[in-house]
């Protein structure tokens, strides 16, 4: 891809999937979506795609389509996600 003279490249954050509690949580600190376990295995049956590897928006629509409502994301899940990006050597931010 052509970058012109002052076009910075954008990096993406790379998405996680933390087991907190028994949940699931997948995302970034700044967009976490948390389900069940069983709840991640029925997306991935359903798209052939692992949560974590999921755009926001597909992540989204995959749980629309299959019925699935997240739960509340705690302090606690935001701290152990931000703790994870901080400790990544290998994070792009």
């Amino acid at each position: 891809m052509f970058r012109g003279p002052g076009r910075r490249m954008m990096r993406r954050r790379r998405r996680r999937r933390m087991l907190i509690g028994g949940m699931i949580v997948v995302g970034t600190s700044s967009a976490m979506v948390k389900m069940s376990q069983q709840q991640a295995q029925q997306i991935q049956q359903a798209t052939g795609k692992s949560p974590e590897d999921m755009s926001e928006e597909e992540l989204n629509a995959a749980m629309q389509q299959q019925g699935i409502q997240p739960q509340p994301v705690t302090a606690e899940d935001q701290q152990a996600m931000a703790a994870a990006e901080e400790n990544d050597p290998e994070e792009e931010a």
